[in-house]
Order: C-alpha cells, then sequence, then structure tokens
C-alpha cells in the first residue's frame, strides 16, 4: 500500500550537490536529475517524502574553521542561505518543516495526518535522529518500508540507514544510482555493509518497477 511506503530524502542541498557550493560531494551534481526523477515518480504515484536537511548556525559543532572532516566540517547549508536549499525538482505538494526544537505529537500529526505529505526534517547535526521529533515522527507514520536516497553516503545517508534499522521492523532500500559520498570510504563498501545489515540495494528502475506492478 502506498501510505505503507515512503521515500526518505537525504541532505540534496545546493552545498552539498553543486561543484560551487561550500561542502561539494564529488559527482553529485550528477545524480541530481535522478533525484528529480526520483521524487517526480512519488509524488505523481502519491507516496509521501520524507527530507531532512542541514540548517546549521555557526555556533554549531559540527562547524569549524579548522574541520576535521570527520567531526567537523567549514560553514555549510547555514540557515536561510542559498546553500542550505533543496536542488531540482520539489513538486507542487505543499511542503511542511519540522523545526529542530521538540514539537507536540499533535502537531507533528497534522502534518503526516493526510492522503501524502512532503516533510522535511531540520537538523544542525550530522544524524536527523538528533533532531527530537524525527523518531516520533516515524512512530506516528508506522511505515512498513523506507526509500532512501542522496547525500553524503558515507555520513548523513549512514546516519539514516542506521537509524532507521533501529526500528526493527522497516524494510529498508536504498537507491544505488541517486547517492554519492564524500570518499571517506568506497561506496561499494557501505553497499556491502548495509546489504549486511539487511538493506536491499537497488536502481531506481527496478524499485519503480517493482513499485508499478505492486510486487
Amino acid at each position: 500500500m502506498k501510505e505503507d511506503t515512503v521515500f526518505w530524502d537525504v541532505d540534496t542541498q545546493f552545498d552539498f550537490m553543486r561543484p560551487e557550493g561550500k561542502l561539494y560531494v564529488p559527482g553529485a551534481e550528477t545524480i541530481i536529475d535522478k533525484i528529480s526523477e526520483v521524487r517526480k515518480f512519488a509524488l505523481d504515484n502519491g507516496y509521501s517524502i520524507i527530507a531532512d536537511i542541514d540548517w546549521h548556525s555557526a555556533a554549531n559543532d559540527e562547524i569549524s574553521q579548522t574541520p576535521d572532516f570527520e567531526r567537523t566540517f567549514p560553514p555549510h547549508c547555514m540557515a536561510g542561505e542559498p546553500g542550505s536549499e533543496r536542488v531540482g525538482f520539489l513538486g507542487e505538494l505543499p511542503i511542511e518543516y519540522v523545526e529542530i526544537p521538540k514539537t507536540k505529537s499533535s502537531t507533528l500529526r497534522k502534518l503526516i495526518g493526510k492522503e501524502q505529505f512532503h516533510v522535511v526534517i531540520r537538523k544542525d547535526a550530522l544524524d536527523v535522529f538528533s533532531n527530537p521529533n524525527t523518531s516520533e515522527l516515524l512512530r506516528l507514520i508506522k511505515p512498513r518500508k523506507v526509500i532512501v536516497f542522496g547525500v553524503a553516503l558515507d555520513f548523513c545517508v549512514d546516519c539514516v540507514v542506521r537509524g532507521l534499522r533501529g526500528f526493527g521492523n522497516i524494510e529498508l532500500c536504498v537507491l544505488t544510482d541517486a547517492v554519492k559520498g564524500l570518499g571517506a570510504k568506497p561506496e561499494q563498501e557501505i553497499f556491502d555493509e548495509f546489504s549486511q545489515m539487511g538493506v536491499e540495494m537497488a536502481e531506481f528502475s527496478s524499485v519503480k518497477e517493482n513499485l508499478l506492478c505492486g510486487c
């Protein structure tokens, strides 16, 4: 059922996705069209999208003028600046935002209490689960399957996948042709790790075909 399947869009923001961005993920611009295709398919076919985005201030622990590129990074995706904007096709479905401070469950329920929704979770750290509302959103949505795409594979995508695995009964799929990494670890090594965790690794065309046929 469509309401059981959610697409999860990770950090597809200008500063990561474009060569002129402040924390460019090598090759990320080559998957913008694919990411747009994924979003358009989801929205045109009644599937909901959860996206997470970096929403930084200079005071965040992750932001440093002398970054180590492991736990700290140069200023990027600063709140309200052009570099924080998502790139590619976003569709016409109204986009709702989940802020970083703890929000009432009743407020979150209104955001996702629709036949279809497009919700963006803001975060000021690598892990989207650092936003206290992320886990509550998942408890309210109760997805059977989550399809993950975006950047960076070796950082924030990894955090999303591992965080979702913590919910146990969610089927996970990572779109191998709609992700890119910063190079901290080879992509295939990460794919292998995900597979060992029980995560499905597939190209979008295969996932699309299965969803269209109800397989």
